[in-house]
């Protein structure tokens, strides 16, 4: 009985050992892609480019049938048969390792969609133990051979993952860590592969370890590749987060940090990747600065990761507002923890004085991170900056997070808004009009105290300043009009009329558009430095497309633009 590998040294296996006959290099080319197609024609062309590349000479043809003769006298005519096209070998799918590989994977795969991870387990492993090292690994292959090999390749590294898959399903966790470790280093941009790890990790209780594989991908991918991870992954390292901090919150793990300042206020909706993001940045030291016009829910989100990571941060967590603008730095750290981490939150730094001084002073704190709300960057060496625009606001009317945040919203304003909020065609039109700016979509859910939802739907569309008035208690903070009018008032002369100018219109506009309708008020190059400034601190939205950068007002933001100028006008009349 003879018996083909392929998967690793090419090999004829004899109960003599391996054939002598085929050490001849041509030779097993020629026989390494008949054997890669076992079962299939293989065409003269085809072999003369496995055998030759891009340039076979002359003798192609009469040395490939010489090569095929001496194949034929070695295998058989049985096996190795001549078409109308080319030459078909024929070896039973048990005598060629490649084949059992394939098929002990299907089987593997089966058991896995049946629910037998055990079963799983079993044929993977069984058919990663044919490898012997690469593909043809001692056979220098040309081009077209090595493509004709990237098949088996993946199916490979498929059933690699896919026995980590089987290994985590029938509970080997333990067992399969430093597996899964090798695994990782053998591939480390198989993201997948490290979710795997973190899984296991977690599973193992081994938190630490889980979140630190986490933090080693974030800064491979941002080496090399300049991204980070995918979004699954970002979604599974929240999810620890969050285990974590339940964990803490029952008392299963490190006591609850030391807190001061303001508290979580609301539920965060939406914003998964987001909070994913800020997360691992936050655990990674420095100052993080999360930017986005007023009402965006900037605050809200400092906070709610705040919460998550606190049990992280033994020094405590310092949480300063404007409430806190008059405190001397000294008296904003917290007691000495020696070897601790420390999380300082500056929240609204618009409302604080000089915040770019306060948080120098408290990155200097040894093991200090600190998160600040900004319109704008602080402008610090080693600043990261997170932007946060509205809720993502689709056209159709399927619910999405915009959606969820003015139906609960509303129920909170009034309990039989579930009886009402029947029609999903209002619902969107009320929360397009608002550009997915989260609180102006709390401002306007709380009049259906007084107004029904078509009722409110139609002021959205011609009342909408009324609308963003501050009606409901805003948790301390600035409401959406007070805030804006307080930031306006920081504005230069000249930015002030530039943004008056884009409120006058709708929609998007290039920079080309924007220096045309400026005219003889603002020259080009005020233009430009007026138009960098409002992007800066979130007054005007920006966006690259396929046809340049567009920039554009949020409606909520616009219609306070227009409410604020008239009653500079009114005042100065």
């Amino acid at each position: 009985m003879v018996r083909y590998r392929i998967l690793g040294p090419l090999q004829v296996c004899t109960e003599a050992g391996e054939t002598p006959a085929l050490k001849r290099r041509k030779l097993r080319l020629l026989l390494a892609i008949l054997l890669l197609c076992n079962g299939r024609t293989v065409s003269r062309r085809e072999l003369t480019a496995a055998l030759w590349g891009d340039a076979p000479p002359q003798s192609a043809r009469a040395n490939l049938q010489s090569y095929v003769s001496s194949l034929r006298l070695l295998l058989g005519d049985s096996q190795l048969t001549t078409t109308r096209d080319g030459y078909r070998l024929s070896i039973d799918a048990s005598d060629l390792d490649a084949d059992v590989f394939r098929q002990l994977v299907g089987e593997g795969r089966t058991a896995a969609r049946a629910g037998r991870p055990q079963d799983a387990r079993r044929c993977f492993t069984e058919a990663l133990s044919l490898w012997r090292g690469d593909i043809l690994e001692t056979l220098e292959l040309t081009e077209t051979l090595h493509d004709a090999t990237a098949g088996l390749r993946e199916l490979r590294l498929s059933a690699e993952d896919e026995l980590m898959d089987a290994l985590l399903d029938a509970g080997e966790h333990t067992r399969s860590v430093a597996e899964f470790r090798q695994l990782v280093r053998a591939e480390p941009f198989r993201e997948g592969r490290w979710g795997r790890l973190m899984t296991a990790l977690h599973r193992c209780g081994r938190v630490k370890e889980a979140l630190e594989a986490y933090q080693d991908l974030y800064s491979l991918l941002g080496k090399e590749l300049g991204v980070g991870p995918c979004e699954e992954l970002r979604a599974l390292h929240a999810r620890i987060l969050a285990a974590a901090d339940a964990g803490t919150s029952r008392g299963t793990a490190t006591p609850e940090a030391r807190w001061r300042g303001a508290r979580p206020y609301v539920t965060v909706i939406g914003r998964e990747y987001e909070r994913a993001e800020l997360s691992e940045i936050a655990l990674r030291g420095g100052l993080v600065t999360i930017t986005g016009p007023g009402g965006c829910g900037k605050s809200a989100l400092a906070l709610d990761i705040t919460r998550t990571l606190a049990p992280r941060f033994t020094g405590g967590v310092t949480v300063v507002g404007p409430a806190w603008a008059d405190t001397a730095l000294p008296d904003l750290l917290p007691g000495p923890v020696i070897g601790a981490r420390i999380l300082f939150v500056l929240d609204d730094c618009e409302g604080l004085p000089d915040p770019a001084a306060l948080a120098r002073g408290l990155l200097a704190q040894p093991g200090s991170t600190v998160v600040a709300t900004s319109r704008a960057p602080l402008r610090i060496s080693g600043e990261v900056i997170c932007p946060l625009g509205p809720l993502p606001v689709p056209k159709a009317d399927e619910e999405t997070a915009a959606t969820q945040l003015f139906i609960e919203r509303a129920a909170q304003a009034t309990p039989s808004f579930g009886a009402m909020a029947a029609d999903p065609a209002l619902v969107g039109r009320i929360y397009r009009r608002l550009d997915g700016l989260p609180l102006a979509i709390e401002l306007a859910a709380a009049w259906l105290r007084v107004l029904s939802l078509p009722e409110l739907a139609d002021r959205v569309d011609t009342g909408l300043v009324c609308l963003l008035t501050e009606t409901t208690a805003t948790h301390g903070r600035d409401g959406l009009t007070s805030a804006f009018r307080r930031d306006h008032a920081r504005l230069s002369s000249r930015e002030r009329r530039l943004l008056s100018l884009l409120a006058e219109g709708e929609g998007a506009f290039s920079l080309t558009d924007i220096e045309a309708a400026a005219g003889p008020r603002l020259h080009s190059g005020s233009v430009l430095q007026a138009l960098a400034a409002l992007v800066e601190q979130s007054f005007v939205q920006s966006q690259e497309t396929a046809s340049g950068w567009r920039f554009r007002l949020l409606t909520p933001i616009r219609a306070l633009v227009t409410q604020t100028m008239e009653s500079e006008l009114e005042s100065a009349g």
